[in-house]
């Protein structure tokens, strides 16, 4: 009889499906709940991120309206696909190792969609190619566009006060008119207007235009219209202000300015974009009538759904297990090394500049000085993986979000040579009310320099997952001038030869059984 048989037809299936495809999400979403989670607070904490959301929801609904397009296919499982699966969860299990949390929540997302890839098979998976994609959306990440969009918007919009004619001096992130001080700070970046321009330019693109071409090219558009507009708002703003005497666009007000300009800058682009707007396709009901006539054994979507979860957890287990693996106990104390020839050691001058560690296992701030000048040496070191206090991230950084009292003015990477050895650095002006600091700082992850964070991250990564040195450092070497400058004299090149190898004896120590 038919009802013994573990044979389906389409219309017997799909509910069944259902409930295996939503018991699979939930099973993933509870194996990495670490990771879902941290998406889930950053969007509650950050403004930038706040879309966050709305995604889920605009992607279920993108899901409802393909319902007509979906019934005319039969789900069939695809396990060549797992082969994406294991490739996201060892994406994971890196961005673990090297605390990378926007890895992580790009690989859960990952997993996510090649879980019901392989649980529903290719045609289906393909009718939702988009709405499985935009959940990329949902993952919190820009932050490092940051950086590089305060130097555009600084660059334009100084260029466009030129301009107009007033006069105005730059210095870094930083410039002054007659009527008064200015400077460009992470919200006047635009990486806000940027997330959410793309984020809706893609959906828009996606309901509006058929062809592949077209989309591609609004969601170019989306991208690059933010970035040129908020170059305008900011040169607006500045304009406000002088031209007010400083009255207004100074405060919150300019913030508002900011979204009401966004809102208009999007809505000329969704206007100018809905001219080449494609005819509605309707769902064309005899496509596939028939593979959607074939029966499904039953039993193969729970055999999918096992082979996907259990793939999925070995990544988990495989993090806890390395996390819990007996580590050395470091007690040996890091101290600077002592008098190097032609240069006495001395502790840090309590008016001096020092960097921030946060974190660190330990922090040593010392001075060195000859007959003519001083050098300062700041090295935050980390001995093991601490979550929330680690080496690289968005909050360890030189110099405290909030500071006041110093401001980095230039900021750019060199070579610079070290006992015939070329050494990537990171070559920073630093500026107070009557003091100029050049600062030379990289990383020292294991006994491998770099100043790519990136690279940090990865090298992190590998070591812990060979099992290798779990220590790294930050090395911070700041010279007092009495103006701004980037070379360095014979005597502190002399200084830099004699120091590294020492620091290196001393960084090698503290991890060693010695």
């Amino acid at each position: 009889m038919n009802s013994q048989r573990e044979v389906y037809s389409e219309s017997s299936s799909w509910p069944a499906v259902l409930v295996l495809t939503i018991i699979l999400i939930a099973a993933i979403l509870g194996l990495f709940y670490e990771t879902a989670w941290s998406m889930v607070s950053i969007w509650y904490r950050s403004e930038t991120f706040a879309h966050g959301f709305i995604i889920v929801p605009i992607t279920l609904w993108l899901i409802w309206e393909k319902r007509s397009t979906l019934r005319q296919f039969v789900p069939q499982p695809e396990y060549r696909v797992l082969l994406l699966l294991v490739g996201g969860g060892f994406l994971w299990l890196i961005g673990y190792l090297a605390d990378a949390l926007v890895i992580q929540q790009l690989a859960l997302v990952s997993i996510l969609i090649f879980g019901i890839w392989t649980l529903l098979g290719n045609q289906i998976t393909w009718a939702l190619a988009f709405p499985l994609a935009f959940l990329f959306f949902a993952v919190p990440m820009g932050e490092d566009l940051v950086p590089p969009l305060m130097e555009i918007t600084a660059t334009a919009t100084v260029y466009l006060i030129k301009l107009t004619g007033v006069p105005v001096y730059r210095e870094g992130l930083f410039f002054s008119l007659p009527s008064g001080d200015w400077s460009v700070v992470e919200a006047c970046s635009g990486v806000r207007y940027l997330i959410a321009s793309v984020t809706l330019g893609a959906l828009y693109a996606y309901m509006t235009y058929n062809r592949l071409s077209k989309r591609a090219l609004f969601i170019l558009a989306a991208a690059i219209v933010p970035i040129i507009a908020n170059s305008l708002r900011a040169y607006i703003i500045v304009m406000l202000g002088h031209l007010s005497d400083m009255k207004i666009a100074t405060g919150v007000d300019h913030l508002v300015y900011g979204w009401l300009f966004f809102g208009l800058v999007m809505l000329i682009l969704f206007s100018i974009g809905a001219i080449w707007r494609d005819p509605h396709q309707k769902p064309n009901e005899d496509v596939n009538q028939a593979d959607s006539r074939r029966d499904v054994k039953y039993n193969r979507f729970f055999a999918a759904l096992s082979i996907v979860l259990l793939s999925a957890s070995v990544w988990p287990i495989l993090a806890y297990a390395m996390d819990n693996r007996a580590t050395l106990i470091y007690d040996k104390q890091l101290v600077l090394p002592g008098r190097l020839a032609g240069w006495e050691a001395a502790s840090a001058s309590s008016d001096a500049w020092l960097p921030q560690f946060n974190g660190a296992s330990q922090i040593v701030h010392g001075q060195y000085h000859n007959d003519q000048q001083q050098i300062g040496v700041s090295i935050g070191h980390y001995a093991h993986r601490n979550k929330g206090a680690e080496l690289i991230n968005s909050q360890n950084l030189l110099l405290e979000k909030d500071e006041r009292k110093w401001r980095i003015t230039d900021s750019n990477k060199v070579t610079i040579q070290i006992n015939g050895r070329p050494l990537e650095i990171d070559q920073i002006t630093i500026k107070g009310a009557d003091q100029i600091y050049q600062v030379l700082t990289w990383y020292r992850i294991g006994d491998v320099y770099t100043s790519s964070r990136y690279k940090a991250k990865l090298l992190e990564a590998f070591y812990r997952l060979t099992f290798g040195r779990q220590d790294s450092a930050r090395v911070v070497i700041s010279i007092p001038r009495e103006i701004a400058r980037n070379d360095i004299i014979d005597p502190e090149q002399e200084f830099l030869d004699q120091l590294m190898p020492a620091l290196e004896t001393t960084l090698d120590r503290l991890v060693s059984n010695q």
